[in-house]
């Protein structure tokens, strides 16, 4: 097989795969869903000295593994890449590392690791994911250029930072230079131009920027990730924003007023700094409310699922189904 053949198979069956797992509400491919759906056994444990792991014989068994040392997005492009390995009909295959460049990858890695990174990358962030992302934040294309909103989107995407760089440049919204360039700069700046560092408590954690597009959406976070919402208060006419607790698990841990207000009666603008207490499916809600009256202006809601990386075992939803049949 040719690395192009790779290539062209990796596009094929990850078209396939997405064809049958709706998005829905979700900003992320489902991709351990996709795996329970082709009913491939999929365990997670803490592999030494591997991210991952793909296992047949002779086509007819097959299975998967995954570290329960990586983090989130890792873990879902390490399940992806494993699971490209199996449709791709690969040999057994044990990976220290995955590829998060796709297609792009240097010619000196072997071409089954580049069409399984292909199929990763093309399978959690396809076109139209991209696209439907860029449109909802009424992006301009000189606005995809820009490092702070490549994070975001690559939180979205559920995918890290760097493959997110890569993705745009599979769909020529970047250049492979601009890719090289954008990838070199540390995630750690973006969440701090978000956020003070004291807020973010565990160095792993996202900070998600959010924005009133993305009411109505399914994020899939860690536990100890932060969101950030700037809002603009209408407080002459009586109207705030506020946080509504709709489950007990979200907080405003911090709050802060911005000083871009210039004139009188102009609308103030804060900034809100959410965290959950406890992982689990969480609503983020939002109310731009008369407090009095409870008429509202505007609204945002969210729903999250911030269980983050999966922990030992099946994953958590094929739990119920794997204890039921007693394995």
């Amino acid at each position: 097989m040719t690395r192009r053949e790779g290539i062209l198979n990796a596009d094929s069956e990850a078209a396939i795969v997405q064809g049958e797992v709706p998005v829905g509400s979700r900003t992320s491919f489902d991709v351990i869903g996709a795996v329970v759906k082709l009913n491939i056994p999929l365990m997670f444990r803490p592999l030494d000295r591997l991210w991952g792991v793909c296992l047949t014989d002779n086509h007819k068994q097959r299975g998967i593994m995954v570290s329960t040392k990586l983090g989130l997005s890792v873990q879902r492009f390490t399940v992806a890449h494993e699971l490209g390995h199996v449709l791709l009909g690969h040999e057994s295959s044990f990976d220290e590392t995955i590829g998060f460049t796709g297609r792009h990858a240097e010619r000196s890695r072997p071409v089954e690791e580049v069409a399984a990174d292909t199929f990763a990358l093309d399978l959690l962030a396809p076109r139209n994911l991209v696209c439907a992302y860029a449109q909802r934040q009424g992006w301009q294309k000189e606005e995809i250029h820009r490092a702070e909103n490549i994070y975001q989107l690559a939180l979205r995407l559920g995918i890290t930072y760097e493959s997110a760089c890569w993705a745009l440049t599979t769909w020529n919204l970047l250049t492979r230079t601009e890719a090289t360039a954008l990838q070199g700069i540390p995630v750690k700046e973006l969440k701090h131009a978000l956020a003070p560092e004291s807020l973010i408590t565990n160095p792993r954690a996202d900070v998600w920027d959010l924005t009133p597009a993305d009411s109505g959406t399914f994020l899939e976070a860690g536990p100890d990730d932060l969101f950030v919402l700037h809002v603009q208060d209408h407080a002459f006419a009586g109207y705030v924003w506020r946080l509504v607790d709709a489950d007990g698990e979200a907080e405003i841990i911090d709050e802060r007023h911005s000083d871009r207000q210039r004139f009188y009666g102009e609308r103030a603008e804060r900034v809100l700094y959410v965290r959950f207490r406890a992982s689990g499916i969480h609503r983020l809600v939002f109310e731009h409310i008369r407090p009095w009256s409870r008429e509202t202006l505007s609204k945002v809601e969210i729903e999250v699922d911030g269980y983050g990386r999966e922990c030992a075992g099946w994953p958590r939803r094929a739990k119920p189904g794997a204890i039921r049949q007693g394995l």
